[in-house]
């Protein structure tokens, strides 16, 4: 079949790759501008650009999808459809028109749960334990269009948004060639979303990224692994932000003030408002990656410090 495919984060790079091995025809990508990036903050392609620029795709990178150069260009292809995953804009009737059998979008959670820009990482957050994969028809209304397929999966305890988005990914690849197979023959069968059990899952902010140690430590774990591998979950030690990108909670009791480091314990133990947690890895402002045995070696606790 003849596809244009919106993509923009790695979850979409899997569903690009089955596409291409499956024999489809991709042309063209869209996918968002280069943003700067790293240290020197040089605009790097996105994950799905330079997936296809590997490819030999035609890749374009427009700040609007809608722009009349866009618009034109898939109307020369003619798709029979139109793929969208992890894109990051939303999409309007001038381009959702366009392919002959319609639009499908890849979603990373059980639709009518999740709707929006951030769903593997609000699923963690809110420490759920199942979560999924949804192909549907996309309309005008966010994420809310009829099912073509779904499947779930579990979530692992102490799986991350990075591991669990490669998990979904693959999912979703196999996913959209199942719905393909079923328009390229003409035997589709959608089920509307239910209009019960809507949840959503805005895009993140800095704020929540910032660990509050007054909460228990299963949500400070759960907000950790949300934001791993990047942005990461950010706290404060002796006035500078160190970001936290694994933990595990503790089975031990402790009466210390929320945010101590326990200097009892080996690594980086910290006291919470309900149980302990020890944090596995963290970046210090300026410093690599480093194990939270490393940090402790590196900055000598002193008995009374904390975390704010």
């Amino acid at each position: 079949m003849q596809v244009v495919f919106f993509g923009t984060a790695y979850f979409a790079v899997p569903i690009l790759d089955a596409l291409c091995h499956a024999g489809h025809q991709v042309d063209p990508v869209i996918t968002a501008p280069r943003k700067p990036k790293g240290r020197g903050l040089k605009p790097l392609p996105s994950p799905v650009e330079a997936t296809a620029g590997q490819r030999g795709l035609r890749v374009l990178t427009p700040v609007n999808p809608h722009d009349n150069d866009v618009i034109r260009i898939i109307t020369q292809v003619k798709p029979d459809v139109g793929i969208l995953a992890a894109y990051g804009t939303i999409l309007r009737d001038v381009l959702i028109s366009l392919p002959q059998l319609g639009f499908l979008n890849v979603h990373p959670s059980l639709l009518p749960e999740y709707r929006g820009a951030a769903p593997i990482q609000r699923a963690l957050l809110d420490g759920r334990t199942v979560t999924g994969v949804s192909v549907i028809i996309m309309t005008n209304e966010l994420d809310a269009g009829d099912i073509i397929c779904q499947r779930s999966v579990q979530i692992q305890p102490d799986e991350n948004a990075g591991d669990l988005s490669l998990r979904l990914a693959k999912i979703g690849a196999e996913l959209t060639l199942t719905a393909l197979d079923s328009l390229r023959t003409g035997c589709v069968r959608t089920i509307p979303q239910p209009p019960v059990g809507i949840s959503w899952a805005p895009r993140l902010s800095k704020a929540d990224r910032i660990l509050d140690w007054t909460l228990p430590a299963i949500k400070i774990h759960n907000q950790i692994r949300a934001l791993a591998p990047e942005p990461g979950a950010i706290t404060t030690f002796r006035g500078s932000p160190v970001l936290v990108l694994r933990s595990r909670v503790l089975p031990l009791e402790t009466e210390l003030p929320a945010g101590t480091l326990i200097l009892e314990h080996p690594g980086t133990v910290v006291a919470t408002g309900y149980g302990t947690l020890e944090l596995l890895q963290v970046a210090p402002a300026g410093s690599r990656v480093q194990t939270g045995v490393d940090f402790r070696n590196g900055r000598r606790f002193q008995p009374g410090e904390k975390l704010l």
